[in-house]
């Protein structure tokens, strides 16, 4: 679907989003000033994609590597039980670590690299060190943060049971010339909570093939799956790893609207149309997860 720029834009920028349960926004659209459009923008096309969260979804960031025999087991499971719960399961997976090294030996089939600076952080800041291995929305499950796979449906279920206390909403709008996506997220809590909250917005990358280890014949093929599919690899924070405050110190009021904006050029190494944006609301002090939304970029 294409639009042309003076800048278009949703209807709810100017009247504010009629929150909905994970929802395609479908509103008319509106032509507004062009004050946020990058002053080198020389594309006349883009193409938008949206959501709108507003009931309880969960976050579960997969920690594997393309050595890990025993994680594609693990990941087509957490992908079935995703699709088991409409999707309310959110899932990127975080190849870090010694298991997601790449070989030097360019006779080797695993010289690829699907490590990114805010994986190996994530990595590092919450020490995973096992793969598979998984946080689900950082919140401790036995006592511990990171969650082994036998354990993961437990959690998310634990997960999804709690009160929903935030929605997001969150549109890309992606500039095929710019190969550059603008990313708008406006935030809304509906309970009042403490402490300081921070916005975090990833990119990830589906569907990317390339060889992975694996030791289950009974989900493919081992001990070398050469044309395996690694999903939603995470590929970088687009605000930082930790993200940053909805407001000036961080406190949050319920009920009030935080917008944030960001543009961001996509590496052109990547798939423009295989890529989504995930957005979360973290608490600064716990780390807990406590909203997450995902789009797809749309590049026709």
């Amino acid at each position: 679907m294409k639009y042309r720029i003076q800048i278009i834009l949703l209807i709810s920028v100017l009247s504010g989003f009629v929150w909905m349960a994970c929802d395609k926004i479908d509103q008319p659209l509106v032509i507004v000033d062009q004050q946020n459009i990058p002053v080198n923008i020389s594309d006349t096309v883009y193409f938008v994609d949206s959501v709108v969260v507003t009931e309880k979804q969960v976050l579960l960031e997969d920690f594997t590597g393309h050595l890990c025999v025993n994680c594609p087991e693990a990941a087509i499971m957490a992908h079935e039980l995703a699709a088991s719960l409409d999707h309310k399961l959110i899932i990127y997976s975080v190849h870090a670590g010694y298991y997601a090294t790449p070989d030097p030996n360019p006779a080797s089939l695993y010289t690829d690299d699907l490590t990114s600076e805010t994986g190996e952080a994530l990595y590092a800041d919450f020490q995973v060190f096992v793969n598979p291995n998984a946080l689900i929305d950082r919140v401790k499950h036995g006592g511990a943060v990171q969650v082994n796979p036998d354990n993961w449906q437990t959690a998310v279920n634990s997960e999804l049971e709690k009160p929903n206390t935030a929605n997001i909403s969150l549109i890309n709008a992606y500039y095929p010339n710019l190969n550059t996506v603008r990313i708008q997220v406006k935030s809304k809590f509906t309970t009042p909570l403490e402490g300081k909250f921070r916005l975090c917005v990833y990119i990830a990358e589906d569907s990317i093939v390339s060889p992975q280890k694996n030791n289950n014949p009974a989900v493919g093929p081992s001990p070398d799956w050469e044309d395996y599919i690694h999903r939603n690899v995470l590929r970088g924070a687009i605000n930082t790893t930790y993200g940053e405050y909805f407001s000036a110190d961080g406190t949050i009021a319920a009920n009030e609207i935080y917008p944030k904006e960001y543009f961001y050029e996509i590496n052109p190494n990547w798939v423009a149309n295989h890529c989504n944006i995930v957005a979360f609301l973290l608490n600064e002090e716990t780390k807990e997860i406590h909203q997450v939304a995902e789009c797809e970029i749309k590049t026709e």
